[in-house]
C-alpha cells in the first residue's frame, strides 16, 4: 500500500515569522562578511596633507620655500662707518674736515676728501722763498705722478694773505696743486696737533697722509725724487 507523504505546511502566521527571522539572519551575516573580507580603500590621486600647526603666537609659519629662498641674513653697517680707512683716521681731525676753497676755482672741498690717495698738505706763506722752491720741487714730482693717486695741497697760513692774493701767486708761478686759505680755525686746529713749526714757513713743513690714514709731519726741503718716493712712485 503506498502512502503519499505531503509536505507539511506551517500555519500562515507561523510561516511569516520563520521568513523574517531567515531575512534578518541573512542580513546580519552579509554585513558581517563584509566587513572581514572588504578591501583597504585606495586613492589613485596624490594624498592630502594636513598643514602644519601655526604658531602659538598667531604667526603663520614661513614655509620651507620661504625659508629656502631668504638667503643668508645680512647686517647693514653701523651709521658712520666707512670702507675707506684714510677717512675713518681723518674724520676726527679739524683741520682735516674743516671746509676750504679752492682759490683757482672757487669750489669748496676738504682735506679728507682726499682720503685714500698720498695726500701731502704744506703750509706757506707767498713771501717764503724757501716756501716757493719747494713747490717747484712738488710741481715737477706730480708731473711723474698718478693724479688719481696723489693730492697736493698748499695753504697759506699768513693771516694778512687773501686768496686772491694766492691764486695771482700760483698763477704766476704755474704751480700743481690746490690752493687755499687755511684761516683761523685750520691753523689752530694745525698747530694743536703738529706743533708751533707747523705754521712756520721757512721750516717747509709738510704733513703726509699715506692711503691707509697713517698722518705724519715732516719739515725741510724735499728734492723732487724724494717726492716721487714718498708718494710710492
Amino acid at each position: 500500500m503506498i502512502r503519499t507523504v505531503r509536505p507539511h505546511r506551517l500555519p500562515a502566521p507561523a510561516a511569516v515569522r520563520v521568513a523574517a527571522a531567515l531575512v534578518v539572519v541573512l542580513a546580519v551575516g552579509a554585513c558581517g562578511g563584509a566587513s572581514a573580507t572588504s578591501a583597504p580603500v585606495t586613492t589613485t590621486g596624490p594624498q592630502a596633507t594636513e598643514a602644519p600647526p601655526e604658531p602659538a603666537t598667531g604667526v603663520p609659519a614661513a614655509s620651507p620655500a620661504a625659508t629656502a629662498d631668504a638667503g643668508p641674513a645680512t647686517t647693514a653697517p653701523a651709521p658712520g662707518s666707512t670702507a675707506n680707512p684714510a677717512a675713518a683716521a681723518l674724520a676726527g681731525k679739524a683741520w682735516a674736515t674743516a671746509e676750504l676753497t679752492d682759490v683757482a676755482t672757487g669750489q669748496p672741498f676738504r682735506i679728507a676728501d682726499f682720503a685714500g690717495r698720498t695726500v701731502f698738505v704744506e703750509t706757506m706763506a707767498i713771501w717764503c722763498s724757501n716756501c716757493r722752491a719747494q713747490q717747484g720741487r712738488f710741481t715737477e714730482a706730480l708731473g711723474r705722478l698718478d693724479p688719481a693717486r696723489v693730492a697736493y695741497v698748499v695753504l697759506t697760513v699768513e693771516p694778512s694773505e687773501t686768496a686772491d692774493d694766492l691764486a695771482r701767486y700760483r698763477e704766476k708761478n704755474s704751480f700743481a696743486g690746490t690752493y687755499a686759505v687755511a684761516g683761523r680755525d685750520v691753523s689752530a686746529a694745525l698747530d694743536s696737533e703738529f706743533g708751533p713749526n707747523v705754521l712756520n714757513p721757512p721750516s717747509v713743513p709738510v704733513v703726509v697722509i699715506a692711503p691707509d690714514g697713517a698722518v705724519t709731519f715732516r719739515t725741510g726741503a724735499e728734492s723732487a725724487d724724494e717726492i716721487v718716493k714718498l708718494a710710492g712712485g
